[in-house]
């Protein structure tokens, strides 16, 4: 299935910030996703939830660990 058109994503390598793959207490698959040009972005978006969402503390260490499980895919 293509979603890149329903979901009106342009081509190009995208990054995926995917909460399934981390140990988690309360089983959570969120899927993030954004284009390689807003890693900042999405690395926001995947902190917050992590603080709010898994009890988390905002940190480097959590900052660097989470930017380092982003995969890229091409759209």
């Amino acid at each position: 299935m293509d979603l890149s058109g329903t979901l009106h994503m342009t081509q190009g390598k995208w990054l995926v910030a995917n909460c399934g793959e981390m140990p988690s207490d309360n089983n959570c698959k969120l899927v993030i996703m954004g284009p390689e040009s807003q890693r900042g972005d999405l690395l926001e978006a995947a902190i917050s939830h992590a603080v709010k969402n898994h009890g988390h503390a905002d940190s480097p260490q959590l900052r660097k660990d989470i930017n380092s499980t982003f995969k890229a895919v091409q759209v």
